[in-house]
């Protein structure tokens, strides 16, 4: 039978330490405001992590800042894959640390980026999407998850496309819906979608947006 319990009680960091000490082999689902996360731990390690479009310990350090929420914790559940390499203690310390020195959450990161993306010539609003139609963030004055819904609809059709007729991997493509044009960029856990102007050149957007997101990463 699982233990569930809430994060206030007993923190995402004592779970992990009491769990990855005893060597226990368990699955830790967390929900806070809407939100999920899971966290695997296996022969006294962190070995898998994941929430929303973060994999990895970049998903054990956004899980961590989580000042409220529930758990569920599954004894004898196996993880899927492998996306952590890095010892328990070590991925604790460094989350405490990035919380200690104020580090942004990645909520707030996607959202400056959304903000950012929207501020560039030609664009006319942006929305950035989890590849299961979540939208993560948004600048857009009209409909945001409307505009997610296409951006993530084109991005995974293009990418089917794609590997069907072995084109290779989807970079960025644009869509017209009336009067509006949509230009979408794929990235590894979500797609970008960008609200044209009139005139503006998809390339020149796209070559420019490339530049944006190679820094942001």
């Amino acid at each position: 039978m699982p233990l569930e319990g809430s994060l206030k009680d007993l923190s995402l960091a004592n779970l992990i330490q009491l769990n990855c000490q005893e060597m226990n082999e368990v699955k830790i689902t967390l929900e806070y405001l809407g939100k999920e996360g899971i966290i695997f731990c296996s022969g006294g390690s962190i070995v898998h992590a994941a929430m929303g479009p973060l994999t990895g310990e970049e998903a054990v350090y956004e899980l961590l800042r989580w000042n409220g929420g529930t758990f569920r914790l599954q004894n004898g559940v196996t993880s899927p894959e492998r996306t952590i390499d890095k010892s328990w203690n070590s991925i604790l310390l460094e989350g405490m640390q990035r919380i200690d020195e104020g580090e942004a959450s990645m909520e707030d990161k996607l959202n400056k980026l959304a903000h950012d993306l929207n501020e560039m010539a030609m664009v006319n609003g942006a929305v950035i999407v989890a590849r299961d139609g979540i939208v993560l963030a948004e600048a857009v004055e009209g409909n945001a998850e409307k505009e997610g819904a296409v951006a993530v609809f084109v991005g995974n059709a293009a990418d089917q496309v794609g590997e069907a007729l072995a084109l290779g991997s989807f970079n960025w493509g644009v869509v017209t819906m009336g009067q509006d044009r949509m230009l979408v960029l794929e990235q590894p856990d979500f797609f970008v979608g960008l609200l044209l102007t009139e005139k503006a050149s998809p390339a020149l957007v796209a070559a420019k947006v490339e530049e944006t997101l190679a820094a942001w990463a």
